[in-house]
């Protein structure tokens, strides 16, 4: 039949990969890693004219003023759009937010468990660029990150357009 997933047997699965990521494909994450930890700055620029993903001129780190700027060159109706969307995501993950808390005390064969709700320190988010930006992928990971309170967040994408 097309369309279906090919069975697999329960070794087949067993076998695999517990982290999901292909072993080859780690080890190319690990030397592009490893080169912008070495090489910083230099390295980072070096590997975006690699991947050719960036439009000619634009700087690959972009900062809070660089963003504003981004914004105001969209047309105002997008402004007022992206505007209004962030809102109604902000509103909601702050909602979902005050759902969310601590648990303490419960009690357990042999003792008592409970969880503690705490953000990360920081937080990557991908925004897809190219042919089809994905604002709506910013806006989701971005804003609930915040609202969770998550102080340092960094987007990345290729080829980023002013609407992401």
């Amino acid at each position: 039949m097309t369309g279906y997933l090919p069975h697999k047997s329960l070794e087949e699965v067993a076998g695999r990969s517990r982290t999901g990521v292909d072993p080859a494909a780690a080890e190319v994450a690990a030397a592009i890693l490893n080169r912008l930890e070495t090489g910083g700055e230099a390295a980072l620029r070096s590997l975006v004219d690699e991947f050719d993903e960036l439009p000619e001129g634009m700087k690959p780190v972009l900062i809070a003023d660089d963003l504003k700027a981004a914004l105001a060159s969209l047309p105002s109706d997008d402004q007022v759009r992206l505007e209004r969307i962030a809102a109604r995501i902000r509103a909601f993950a702050e909602a979902q937010l005050a759902t969310i808390g601590d648990l303490d005390g419960v009690a357990v064969p042999g003792g008592r468990a409970g969880h503690t709700v705490a953000p990360v320190d920081r937080a990557g988010c991908y925004a897809p660029g190219g042919r089809y930006p994905l604002p709506s992928s910013v806006l989701m990971t971005a804003i609930t990150a915040r609202v969770a309170g998550v102080s340092e967040v960094w987007v990345a994408s290729p080829r980023p357009a002013p609407i992401t």
